[in-house]
């Protein structure tokens, strides 16, 4: 545990766990999608991948919605990508998600029987008001799931770092432009 905080408006919340650094390993992971199925990470063994945690698809501003849909547009020019989307939505939200918004392209994946993932990549907020909630983060892996780049959001109201994104994308897929 590294003492991280996340600002949500006026408070500064604990978030708890073991973040992954570029050049670790992606731990291994069992969620379930939005049509009740088990998704272990070695179902995109293979795939270069963005794991992307959010409070909740239901959270339209603060490390929601809005930064899921920023966070897709900026990875379009990676279409072999695979797309991983993890909050602690119940399965049932995101299908409703998947009806309302499309998302083609993107895996959405809950937390519900898998609440070791919290820890084991460091995404797990400890204080109230959000004490179990999934703290935004965006972590690229290879095909071997290798980390590439890693990155918690210090703010719910931040974006990600697509300068330092791009860089280790483009380490992944060298034949197109940074």
């Amino acid at each position: 545990m590294d003492g991280f905080r996340l600002q949500v408006g006026e408070d500064r919340l604990r978030v708890d766990g073991d973040f992954p650094r570029p050049g670790d390993w992606m731990p291994s992971f069992m969620l379930v999608d939005e049509t009740l199925n088990d998704v272990s990470l070695e179902a995109f063994l293979g795939q270069p991948k963005a794991l992307i945690t959010l409070l909740s698809l239901d959270e339209e501003r603060h490390g929601g919605m809005a930064l899921l849909r920023a966070t897709l547009a900026r990875l379009e020019r990676w279409p072999s990508l695979a797309r991983i989307v993890v909050t602690i939505d119940s399965p049932f939200a995101l299908a409703r998600v998947r009806r309302e918004h499309g998302l083609p392209g993107v895996t959405l994946l809950s937390t519900l029987r898998g609440r070791d993932f919290h820890r084991r990549y460091g995404v797990l907020i400890a204080d109230h008001p959000l004490s179990g909630f999934t703290a935004p983060a965006l972590i690229v892996g290879d095909g071997d799931d290798h980390v590439v780049h890693a990155e918690r959001l210090a703010d719910v109201d931040d974006h990600f770092d697509w300068l330092a994104c791009e860089a280790a994308m483009s380490r992944l897929f060298p034949a197109l432009p940074a």
